[in-house]
């Protein structure tokens, strides 16, 4: 593994406790950091709870500026706000969950945690540069090239590879495997990561993730046929001689190719994350009387069954009222005040 800010080998550290072992890359020249999944928690172990909580920085990032993940094959590093609220801006894979930490910024993690929680004894910094060390008895550095571990990186967060698939991609022309994530199959790209959905797999993939908070919104992903589009060069991976479509998502810039004759819709690589994403903005900008008519909306159509059936409509409509209740809440501070079991004035 190479640091990805100044190409210096890392070393692999192997840190045994008298409970646990952590282990973690270092660039011995610039400080910078890599940890695998809940390798921040081990060594945050006098916190309680988990430290990995975060959320993706809105800020747009140049494309010159994107990390790719030094574990994964084919997947980048995003930026994402440390404990969700916090101004310390960390880089993290949507695939593995691993985190990228720049020289310096575990200092900065030490004095968030200790300002927040507050942290006994010496935080994250001593106890990577071995300054302080009752924690820990033993510790194995090698070049991280001798413990090299790669990963195929799946083309959606959590999905597994289920078997291969008779098509080829439409982006770079290899073979499209079977993928299964939230007991949805699909086909998708190894290599690129690029997936392809039949409008339903997609609005029931979307309805899984971020606790079901956009299930309810349906209509850029039911109009994107309508929207504006140009036919690319691609070919469908399913019909193999109709080329895509591609149209803008509603009021987005995410350009999604669909097959006009299947229906079949074709995302690149974070397209996915990316519609979801666009969904929480549109949803987070709606006004409370557009709520409340949604809210309506999605009531008539349990009791009419809609496009989903009843029990789909019905999951949409406790996440739309649970949304407007938020909403409410936050409009009106004494009443969030009880909520939130603060005392009133």
């Amino acid at each position: 593994m190479l640091c990805l800010n100044c190409g210096t080998e890392m070393t692999n550290n192997r840190v045994s406790t008298a409970h646990d072992q952590i282990a973690y890359d270092m660039c011995e020249h610039c400080g910078s950091l890599w940890l695998d999944a809940g390798e921040l928690d081990k060594m945050a172990f006098r916190v309680k709870g988990s430290i990995e909580a975060s959320t993706q920085e809105p800020m747009a990032e140049p494309e010159t500026d994107l990390k790719r993940c030094p574990r994964c094959d084919n997947a980048h590093l995003y930026r994402v706000r440390f404990l969700e609220v916090t101004d310390i801006v960390l880089r993290r894979c949507r695939s593995c969950h691993g985190f990228w930490l720049d020289g310096g910024q575990l200092d900065l993690l030490d004095k968030e945690l200790k300002a927040d929680m507050p942290v006994r004894g010496r935080g994250f910094a001593d106890f990577v540069h071995n300054v302080h060390v009752p924690y820990w008895f033993q510790r194995v550095q090698r070049k991280s090239s001798e413990l090299e571990a790669r990963r195929e990186a799946p083309p959606l967060p959590g999905a597994l590879r289920v078997g291969a698939a008779d098509a080829v991609c439409p982006a770079c022309g290899l073979p499209l495997a079977a993928y299964r994530a939230f007991g949805v199959d699909f086909e998708g790209c190894p290599a690129c990561k690029g997936v392809f959905l039949f409008p339903d797999e997609l609005r029931r993939l979307k309805d899984k993730v971020e606790d079901g908070e956009v299930r309810w919104l349906n209509e850029e992903i039911d109009n994107l046929e309508k929207a504006s589009a140009i036919e690319t060069k691609r070919l469908c991976p399913r019909c193999k001689d109709v080329r895509l479509i591609a149209a803008i998502l509603g009021k987005s810039s995410i350009a999604m190719d669909w097959c006009p004759r299947c229906h079949g819709i074709w995302l690149d690589q974070e397209e996915f994350a990316e519609m979801v994403e666009y969904l929480k903005r549109e949803m987070g900008a709606l006004r409370p009387e557009e709520m409340r008519a949604r809210a309506l909306q999605e009531l008539k159509a349990v009791w009419s069954g809609g496009a989903e059936g009843r029990l789909e409509e019905l999951l949409d409509a406790k996440a739309t009222l649970g949304v407007l209740i938020n909403a409410t809440i936050l409009q009106h501070p004494a009443l969030a005040a009880i909520c939130l079991g603060a005392p009133r004035l």
